[in-house]
């Protein structure tokens, strides 16, 4: 666990040509001392997003994973001050500065729950990878069924034959690595969650069973990296990038 004091030194990776570089934070201490910590490395628009969260552990986590995004891509492009994200005509968050010499592209990806905050990044060459990441801490579900209902048919149908004890298990899995596969294509919700289909059950890699939209899904999948990330005891957490066989690099503070 990180404490606000030591976020400003925490080593940091380099990112490597077709590798998925996944860091994650578990913010340990008070809201208010990361708010601060962080606010060096965020911009002015940014702190003012985040004085309108009604909790500081909200506004600490918003805070936390920009300045962590931006601590990475300052190193990569060697800029010491970086303005605020663009956002692409579907709403992710790209920087306009993200191209390397040479012409290789960084794409990345934020998710925050509970006590944790996860960045995920990919260089890729000049055509460039989409990469998503999502983390969800679990909670009791009373309305499990309600927000099943809204994947896909066959994970829905999945989720209801699991015992009781693992229902909440496996809909936690199947958000998570839907979430992070619409945010690899750059659509977030905008895309109906049951327009296409991941696998429910506890495996580490190659969950993806079907995407939007795409006729030969078994060639469209197999195209894909998906992974899931152990990132605690109560944390369910999945990434997913738009190229095959990538490796996976987890650094965890």
């Amino acid at each position: 666990m990180s404490v606000p004091g030591t976020f400003p030194s925490l080593p940091l990776p380099s990112l490597r040509l077709g590798t998925v570089t996944c860091i994650g934070v578990l913010l340990g201490g008070d809201a208010a001392a990361w708010i601060e910590t962080a606010a060096p490395f965020v911009t002015e628009s940014e702190r003012v997003q985040a004085r309108r969260f009604l909790h500081a552990q909200d506004a600490a986590r918003h805070l936390v994973g920009r300045a962590l995004v931006r601590r990475v891509f300052g190193a990569a492009l060697g800029l010491a001050h970086l303005g605020d994200f663009a956002r692409t005509p579907q709403g992710k968050p790209v920087y306009p500065e993200g191209r390397l010499a040479g012409g290789d592209t960084i794409d990345f990806s934020i998710s925050h729950s509970g006590d944790m905050v996860w960045a995920a990044f990919c260089r890729g060459a000049a055509s460039g990878i989409g990469v998503g990441i999502d983390v969800e801490l679990a909670r009791p579900m009373p309305d499990l069924f309600e927000l099943a209902a809204q994947l896909h048919p066959l994970e829905c149908a999945a989720i209801r034959a699991q015992p009781e004890p693992e229902r909440a298990a496996a809909f936690y899995r199947c958000w998570t690595r839907k979430e992070a596969v619409l945010k690899a294509l750059g659509l977030g919700l905008n895309q109906p969650l049951h327009s296409f289909q991941v696998q429910p059950e506890p495996r580490d890699a190659d969950w993806l069973v079907s995407l939007p939209g795409r006729l030969e899904q078994e060639a469209a999948c197999a195209a894909w990296t998906t992974r899931d990330i152990d990132a605690g005891p109560g944390y369910q957490c999945s990434v997913a990038a738009s190229a095959p066989s990538l490796p996976l690099a987890v650094f965890f503070h």
